[in-house]
């Protein structure tokens, strides 16, 4: 697999001992922000870096499984099937006339929080960890 990096993107390069303590604040946030403040175009790069350099993955991979596109499709058409119409429907009909109860703003809420993930893994960028005193990109692990 060719590397093809952005020639208008800036990039960074980190000790990894870095990045861990970074992501061990992440999971913090995920621990006492999640669901309600969760970002999904955040969180496919949480749980992939997160297995990359060893560490726990957050918590929603108890409640999401794998974050692949399939997952998050089935998820959708249970909510579709419940509702009885498409997820972009459903999503719409809730910012219209608001949640009619706890649980239509939960769905309301996962709804969105699927669609989000869905759109951030086709669009996902490439990071890439190197290791020693030669940060070749060509000897890089991509993680996507």
């Amino acid at each position: 697999m060719g590397v093809n990096l952005d020639p208008d993107e800036e990039y960074v390069v980190m000790p990894l001992s870095i990045l861990e303590r970074i992501l061990r604040y992440a999971m913090v946030v995920c621990q006492e922000h999640c669901p309600a403040g969760r970002d999904p175009a955040t969180c496919p790069y949480i749980v992939n870096l997160t297995r990359q350099v060893g560490l726990s993955p957050p918590p929603c991979i108890n409640d999401y499984g794998e974050y692949r596109p399939e997952t998050f499709r089935v998820l959708i058409k249970d909510l579709e099937r419940k509702y009885g119409m498409g997820i972009e429907d459903f999503v719409n009909m809730v910012r219209r006339r608001k949640p009619r109860s706890l649980e239509e703003q939960t769905d309301f809420m996962e709804a969105t929080f699927y669609l989000g993930v869905l759109r951030e893994l086709s669009n996902m960028r490439s990071i890439y960890i190197t290791r020693g005193s030669n940060i070749s990109i060509r000897e890089a692990v991509v993680v996507k």
